[in-house]
């Protein structure tokens, strides 16, 4: 019980001890009710949306109430105004719809953003913002256990299809808690920016964390989602350059060797990735095709809001077949600007680069590990939800929307506070002591 607790410590250097339980729950208790309801919600995100979203609600209506009281007040970070424009451009487009009210999963997509810019700044201190993430990797390995257990039970429910050539990545694919893959896979890849952020910059904790790691390992691979594997061989190198480690040429090689001899439906999903006959590489293809001759037609405004799948078909070459579904075209760009036109997907460009420049500057600046782990999670979790985007619409998922958002927002306002008296400054892996983290501050000023 009291490791358990040491997992929510929220200063590493005094490790809970006790009922765990008591001590999050204490934690929660010095903190305001925005605070306590938005750090619930995030906890909820990889669990179930419909708890996270109530969640989020009452955090929303609790941080109205402190604005209207003048108990604290709207800061909103540069980026934001690009992200405004970007939102105005995609209600003009919504306008111009040949249904606007088939626009409104644009609508609300864009209105919890704009909650979120309001809601996640709450929670401002960096020893709290840890705390948080530190309860996500929890949360995220509770939802992995029972994506493992439904892999499993579906295996052997299945197996007399799967014997005689059956599909795996139709059979055993499963989403876990969350229903569905392809949004397990869009929370996954910013709960794994974060894992592997919290180990670069905590090396010596990893050790403590290793069972929520395994466990959100193993679901990875169990996953059979090609999307989330690839953003996370794509992040694992990120880290590994970062740390200028050798490893990171391995990397190729272990992925020629799980190619060859992974077993089973691993292998099997691997084999069938670099078939160009295999019916979701075809359709992916086909799908990328289609939204480019959409945005040929209509360059300005897209084909409307909610008009992909009901204007699919006009876009096909001659006998190609239909997709089972088509309500989205697998690439948050090329939906975009098939959508709601090319000014709208320009805007949203835009809008990324300006996170990445932000998030970039706090990477070089920030001095304590807290704060290296938060800027570091805010860049590997926008790289990964960016990258699983070309595979798939992870904009349309409202509780990856909701992570990344946790992930980030943080880190395009003015440098997180660390915690009073809080003197440990980031200085790389194998430097611990007081000297160490002097010498890296002074460093790390004199390049900025």
């Amino acid at each position: 019980m009291g490791t358990a607790g040491a997992y929510f410590a929220a200063d590493d250097r005094r490790p809970l001890t006790g009922n765990w339980t008591g001590q999050i729950i204490a934690g929660l208790q010095k903190e305001t009710a925005d605070v306590q309801a938005m750090t619930v919600a995030i906890w909820c995100v990889p669990l179930s949306i419909a708890v996270a979203e109530f969640f989020l609600s009452v955090a929303l209506l609790c941080r109205i109430i402190r604005y209207a009281r003048g108990q604290d007040r709207i800061v909103l970070p540069r980026a934001f105004w690009y992200w405004l424009a970007w939102a105005g451009l995609t209600c003009m487009s919504v306008g111009f719809s040949p249904e606007p009210t088939a626009g409104w999963h644009l609508i609300r997509r864009l209105l919890l953003v704009a909650c979120l810019f309001l809601v996640v700044p709450a929670i401002r201190n960096s020893s709290q913002l840890l705390f948080v993430w530190k309860g996500v990797f929890v949360t995220s390995a509770i939802g992995s256990l029972f994506l493992i257990g439904d892999f499993i039970s579906r295996w052997f429910y299945y197996r007399g299809e799967l014997s005689v050539g059956g599909d795996p990545g139709f059979y055993l694919r499963t989403g876990g808690l969350l229903n569905h893959w392809m949004v397990w896979g869009t929370v996954e890849v910013v709960v794994l920016g974060g894992m592997l952020a919290f180990i670069h910059a905590f090396p010596l904790e990893r050790w403590k964390w290793l069972p929520a790691i395994l466990l959100n390992g193993l679901a990875i691979l169990l996953s059979l989602t090609r999307m989330i594997w690839i953003a996370s061989v794509f992040l694992l190198g990120l880290v590994l350059i970062l740390r200028r480690s050798r490893w990171v040429w391995a990397l190729p090689a272990t992925a020629v060797a799980l190619y060859f001899l992974a077993p089973g439906a691993i292998g099997s999903r691997l084999r069938d990735s670099v078939r160009a006959d295999y019916y979701s590489n075809f359709e992916r293809v086909q799908m990328l095709r289609v939204g480019w001759s959409m945005i040929k037609q209509h360059p300005f405004a897209g084909v409307g809001a909610g008009q992909i799948e009901k204007q699919y078909h006009r876009y096909l070459a001659p006998h190609d077949p239909i997709p089972a579904y088509h309500g989205h075209l697998h690439n948050n760009l090329v939906q975009t600007a098939a959508e709601s036109g090319l000014p709208v997907a320009a805007a949203a460009m835009l809008f990324c680069a300006i996170l990445f420049m932000d998030i970039g500057k706090l990477v070089r600046t920030s001095l304590t590990q807290e704060d290296q782990f938060l800027s570091l999670a805010a860049l590997l979790a926008l790289c990964g939800f960016l990258l699983a985007g070309c595979f798939d619409y992870t904009y349309g998922h409202s509780l990856g929307l909701i992570l990344l958002s946790f992930g980030v927002i943080p880190a395009l306002s003015t440098k997180p506070c660390s915690a009073p008296g809080d003197s440990r400054h980031y200085a790389g892996k194998n430097s611990h002591g007081p000297h160490q983290a002097s010498q890296a501050r002074l460093e790390s000023l004199r390049e900025g």
